[in-house]
């Protein structure tokens, strides 16, 4: 189904409030009412009655002491309003979702001449359209890179040869943040050389030890190979024609895919019209590219590595390869820009912040607000917690939420002394 593709929150924006402090916020936490369940006693924090500290002169509330097993209060817009009026110094700034980094590997041999089902010319020309809309669709902050394989005559050779006798090494797109290199992303789709063998294996490995993992970053990893089927070269350019193509060992590059999720690097694999049988061996090829997934980390819950419901994104039964696709690289996009990390912007010079007096508040669509409540004892299943020292990361439950409702907004606030505590409803 296409709709497992989609993501459902392209357009999440943050906004983030936040101030640095040295001294701690207050809060008091009375009585024998623990908070159990969700809505306006929260859930899953630890203690008694909770107050709302809202800051009165001098910083951001509300802060909740205590240790917490995350959930939620309910806020009202007064609230919500006091803590960003609040913010300490009048320092504020507004965030993003933490970048990404996106590694293109991209299948042009001569199979991707074949015309498209649906449709609008060759696999080849839909899957560039398709590239330069999801291209579009990514923010400056985001860095690509891209390699098209192989780009070149291949030749053919029964021994081993340097990577570049089968690849355009050469064409390599470098790793560089949109706002930097957009223009040489989407010359490169228009500039792609058609034709010859398939050296996914070459290709693959080269992008990943020559550009990806040497790119300095404190940001996630992704890798995308976009091919419509069977390699026709083994590792070092090793193929050849003479008695006919031949498709070439896949469990290599099952191996290089798991390599890359060993190092924290997760792979997407899309397998273009072409991919359910290679017209070399009358074999299906979509086993192997869910198996790329499956050890790429990006596999569909429930999948099948045999299918029917596979576990890379397979566009071969789609009747429009033009359609499939860009709902296919929609869900690529989503997963890179929707990520539920957050930055953590760096304090006014010499100050610091607290990550005790840390909030972090979703205003929804609806024109509701929720406190998120760290969890500092439990799995992570509801609320947020730290990533190192520079980062938030909700919880697998509230970044649900948080991306099923395209429109909602995420703030962080950082909290000074307060003077006003108002209790939960």
């Amino acid at each position: 189904m296409l709709s497992k593709y989609i993501r459902t929150a392209l357009g999440l924006s943050i906004s983030c409030i936040a101030a640095s402090f040295a001294t701690a916020c207050g809060s008091s936490e009375e009585g024998d009412k623990g908070l159990n369940g969700s809505g306006s006693n929260g859930s899953g924090a630890t203690g008694g009655t909770t107050n709302i500290v809202v800051g009165g002169g001098n910083g951001p509330g509300p802060n909740i002491s205590g240790e917490h097993d995350g959930g939620s209060i309910d806020l009202t817009q007064q609230e919500v309003d006091a803590i960003a009026d609040s913010a300490c110094a009048g320092w504020s700034t507004e965030g993003e979702n933490l970048p990404a980094v996106l590694q293109l590997v991209v299948d042009v041999s001569g199979s991707m001449e074949d015309p498209a089902p649906g449709g609008n010319g060759s696999k080849w020309d839909v899957t560039r359209n398709a590239l330069e809309e999801a291209v579009a669709a990514l923010p400056d902050s985001v860095s690509i890179g891209i390699l098209y394989y192989p780009n070149q005559e291949t030749g053919e050779s029964d021994s081993a040869r340097e990577v570049s006798a089968c690849v355009n090494v050469d064409e390599l797109v470098p790793i560089d943040m949109l706002g930097t290199n957009r223009g040489d992303v989407n010359q490169s789709l228009q500039d792609a050389r058609t034709g010859d063998l398939t050296p996914t294996h070459d290709a693959y490995r080269f992008a990943l030890a020559q550009s990806l993992i040497p790119y300095q970053t404190s940001y996630r990893k992704f890798m995308l190979l976009i091919t419509d089927g069977a390699p026709t070269m083994s590792k070092d350019c090793v193929g050849q024609t003479g008695d006919g193509v031949m498709d070439m060992p896949t469990q290599p590059i099952i191996d290089e895919v798991s390599g890359a999720s060993a190092a924290g690097i997760k792979t997407f694999l899309i397998g273009s019209p072409g991919s359910e049988e290679s017209s070399e061996s009358n074999t299906d090829m979509r086993p192997w590219l869910s198996r790329a997934a499956v050890a790429g980390g990006t596999a569909e819950a429930g999948c099948q590595e045999a299918g029917p419901n596979f576990c890379h994104m397979d566009m071969t039964q789609e009747p429009n390869f033009a359609t499939a696709l860009a709902e296919g690289l929609a869900t690529v996009v989503g997963q890179v820009v929707d990520s539920c990390t957050f930055a953590i912007p760096a304090p006014p010079d010499g100050q610091t912040i607290n990550g005790d007096q840390t909030n972090l508040i979703i205003n929804w669509t609806d024109g509701t607000s929720s406190l998120i409540l760290p969890d500092t004892t439990g799995d992570c299943s509801e609320g947020w917690q730290f990533s190192g020292n520079d980062q938030v990361t909700l919880c697998a439950a509230s970044c649900d939420a948080v991306q099923a409702d395209a429109g909602a907004r995420v703030q962080l606030t950082f909290g000074c002394t307060t003077d006003e505590v108002i209790p939960v409803r």
